[in-house]
């Protein structure tokens, strides 16, 4: 009875992580945003706004002055605020609200989630470029959803 036991658990549990895995289980969990979001500070100085047909988003940088590694960076941050007035029509993924956004790494590859209302949307796109010019601002370019965010040790473009 106990061979069978573990032979039944040594099958289900390696598909059920696989399926977790392929279904993006390892995403950033509500709790985890909005811990970073409460320990986060905000970089008012380098807000920016935008506006498709009338309809405005604003997005606010985090102040990341405490972030001094690029493993600190990967470990995961909350890196702005996003304050959205459009929505799925005005050509972006993201509801019409307020959202808090982190960053972290998930297998080598950078992820970056918005929560808003317990619930956490993941970027279509997140693709680092090093290379660019230090203390640029946020930007926004219409009919991507698309933010270019400098960040301490590189640039990140996350799109929604």
């Amino acid at each position: 009875m106990y061979a069978r036991r573990l032979l039944v658990t040594a099958v289900i549990v390696p598909a059920f992580t696989l399926s977790a895995q392929q279904q993006g289980a390892f995403a950033a969990s509500v709790a985890t945003i909005a811990a970073a979001a409460r320990g986060g500070r905000l970089d008012q100085a380098r807000a920016r706004s935008a506006s498709i047909d009338g309809r405005r988003f604003d997005i606010t940088p985090a102040n990341l002055s405490g972030v001094t590694s690029l493993e600190h960076l990967r470990s995961g941050v909350f890196f702005g605020l996003l304050d959205n007035e459009a929505g799925a029509a005005e050509d972006v993924s993201l509801p019409a609200g307020r959202f808090d956004l982190y960053l972290t790494q998930v297998g080598g590859a950078w992820a970056a989630y918005a929560e808003s209302d317990s619930k956490v949307y993941p970027a279509k796109r997140t693709i680092e470029k090093p290379n660019g010019p230090p203390g640029q601002q946020p930007t926004f370019s219409r009919g991507s959803g698309c933010w270019w965010l400098w960040l301490i040790f590189t640039r990140i473009e996350v799109c929604w």
